[in-house]
């Protein structure tokens, strides 16, 4: 059997601490880090957490709360590995696909605020794309991509 990571091993060690004691310790587990920070019944939006926080249920799933900013929640939840170790995000917590169309999609979008930056001075705020390219990176509407925010045209 392959070892769980430090979140899940907390979450099988408060499963068997409920399993001896009869007191129910909620069904989601958050954790900053190797930290659990909050319990709950739900894993419930995403911007009620700050952006690399990861979630644990009960059945070991893990998901970690992506994009988005530390003041407004992050943007979504993306599933993880239960084997891997998460480790703690400092700024953005998008992971982009690094497929050929991707990269490409990418490549692109770094040309695009290089020239932005040069006629303007400065980054622009938001970027738009379309909602079939956002899939393809594995962004979601909100995430951040160096410092700017990603937002879907429908």
């Amino acid at each position: 059997m392959k070892r769980l990571n430090r979140a899940g091993q907390i979450r099988a060690e408060y499963l068997e601490l409920s399993a001896s004691t009869g007191i129910e310790w909620g069904k989601i587990f958050f954790f900053d880090g190797a930290k659990c920070v909050a319990r709950a019944d739900r894993l419930g939006p995403a911007w009620m957490v700050a952006p690399g926080t990861v979630a644990v249920s009960a059945s070991g799933r893990q998901w970690m709360a992506v994009g988005g900013d530390r003041v407004n929640g992050a943007a979504g939840w993306s599933f993880v590995s239960p084997y891997i170790e998460q480790r703690p995000v400092n700024g953005d917590a998008v992971r982009f696909n690094d497929n050929a169309k991707s990269l490409k999609i990418r490549s692109r979008l770094d040309a695009y605020l290089d020239y932005f930056q040069s006629v303007k001075g400065a980054l622009p705020e938001s970027v738009v794309l379309r909602g079939e390219q956002l899939a393809t990176c594995g962004a979601l509407p909100g995430q951040r991509y160096k410092g700017i925010r990603l937002e879907a045209y429908v």
